[in-house]
């Protein structure tokens, strides 16, 4: 009777302390009641020059060359999608309190809903460093720096996301079919703020995608880009373009990213094999500890094979 008796015992806090593991697992991926006024503090200020930076614009939108114009119109579009990621981060954030398996599920969800706005954080620090730098080639030091103290504020609230620097999961579905997916919209839902509509990017700022060996080369180059990011220099149609492009990892399913690839190589001359959804999870499986973006240096290898 006794040893029964010890055994339930024995069982019983197993069982408790897999509870509470699982427990603290979930809470892992929270923000503390600190961090989260710390990034809230630091994104009403964001908030804050944001607006100078429009006060600004508008008053010399007139004055800007049509690229520019463009681009400034792009960065409101992203600033808004933004926005509404990191209000979804935040309210996560605030006042949850969860039990058991429905808090495992919303650690997990949160630690996907950081990375991805963790990627919108880093596609405004690349806008906004690639404006300041068009602003500084016309003598417009005032917009100039507006733009770079923006780029370092959102580098600035990168760091305060906890978990960014963990691995995610590429969002995977089984029956996904890149076939039955619009790559032309995805990309423009997507891509085209940055690289253009035609996809030809933005001369001396934002490289293009056509006619791109970085496109059409070996499969796993673009679609390491699109998993991990790209940052520093880069030569593309002799032209050397430098910055920082996000991962898409957390924003985009591993379908959407093939669909996407496939509808850029079809835009260039050649007859270029499709991508699967199976080759971008092979790929994402492949480097599943990388949490930092690419260099050129990195891909050239594979470029050249």
């Amino acid at each position: 009777m006794m040893n029964r008796i010890n055994i339930g015992f024995f069982l019983i806090s197993i069982g408790l302390l897999v509870f509470l593991s699982s427990c603290q697992m979930g809470r892992s991926n929270y923000m503390s009641e600190e961090q989260r006024k710390e990034l809230e503090a630091a994104y009403d200020s964001l908030q804050a020059n944001y607006k100078m930076l429009l006060t600004n614009y508008e008053a010399e939108t007139d004055t800007l060359p049509p690229e520019l114009q463009s681009l400034y119109s792009q960065m409101q579009k992203m600033h808004r999608d933004m926005d509404v990621s990191h209000r979804q981060m935040m309210a996560g954030n605030r006042g949850r309190r969860m039990q058991g398996d429905n808090m495992m599920a919303e650690g997990m969800g949160m630690h996907m809903q950081g990375h991805m706005t963790g990627e919108w954080y880093s596609q405004m620090m690349g806008m906004h460093d690639q404006m300041a730098r068009m602003h500084q080639r016309m003598g417009q030091q005032n917009m100039a720096r507006m733009n770079r103290r923006l780029s370092d504020e959102y580098g600035t609230m990168r760091k305060m996301v906890p978990g960014l620097d963990e691995p995610s999961e590429t969002p995977f579905n089984e029956e996904g079919d890149p076939a039955l997916l619009n790559g032309k919209n995805l990309y423009s839902q997507n891509c085209a703020s940055c690289h253009g509509s035609n996809a030809k990017g933005v001369s001396g700022v934002f490289p293009p995608l056509v006619d791109s060996e970085w496109v059409t080369g070996d499969k796993s180059i673009p679609i390491r880009i699109l998993l991990h990011g790209l940052q520093g220099d880069i030569d593309v149609q002799g032209q050397t373009y430098q910055g920082i492009m996000p991962s898409f990892k957390a924003r985009l399913s591993a379908a959407e990213i093939a669909s996407i690839l496939n509808y850029l190589r079809t835009r260039n001359q050649g007859d270029f094999s499709k991508i699967t959804q199976d080759d971008v999870v092979r790929v994402s499986k492949d480097y599943s500890n990388r949490t930092r973006p690419w260099t050129a240096s990195e891909l050239q290898p594979t470029i050249e094979e």
